[in-house]
């Protein structure tokens, strides 16, 4: 057998072996990004959505001014502060800011509506449009985080 055939043979079949190597290793990193998009998604997603929850019923509540600053306790019943910790461990610390932020402006408008603040009040109007506000500038850092990702 001549010398060429078998160097061909053998450049042949490690060029096969580099070639499979680099397209699992292109599939296995689509994937684990596809993973990974998918854990922000779920964990952004659960983060609005107790965040809302808690807002909206925050609206509703009775003129209680013995519960201004315990808003902490009514956003842990909604799940506010599990969904924020679950965000913690997935998202960039600039988009974990800024859900901070959120939950902050949250517990504010907690506090003028069980200060007994109408609907219609300065306060009421002012701290609605900041939690309002800060939950639109988190979504921007959500959507982004997701086009990196």
């Amino acid at each position: 057998m001549q010398w060429s055939t078998l160097l061909a043979t053998a450049v042949g079949t490690v060029l096969g072996v580099v070639a499979t190597l680099v397209a699992d290793h292109a599939r296995w990193r689509r994937e684990r990004s596809e993973r990974d998009r998918d854990a922000l998604r779920t964990a952004f997603t659960e983060y609005l959505a107790a965040l809302s929850v808690a807002r909206d019923a925050f609206s509703r509540a009775a003129p209680s001014p013995e519960h201004v600053g315990k808003g902490h306790v009514a956003l842990g019943e909604h799940g506010v502060y599990a969904a924020q910790q679950h965000l913690e461990l997935v998202a960039e610390p600039t988009l974990v800011d800024k859900a901070r932020h959120a939950t902050l402006a949250v517990l504010d408008f907690y506090d003028v509506v069980v200060a007994g603040h109408d609907w219609d009040s300065r306060e009421y109007v002012r701290t609605w449009r900041s939690a309002r506000q800060s939950r639109t500038a988190l979504i921007e850092e959500m959507r982004t985080a997701l086009q990196r990702t």
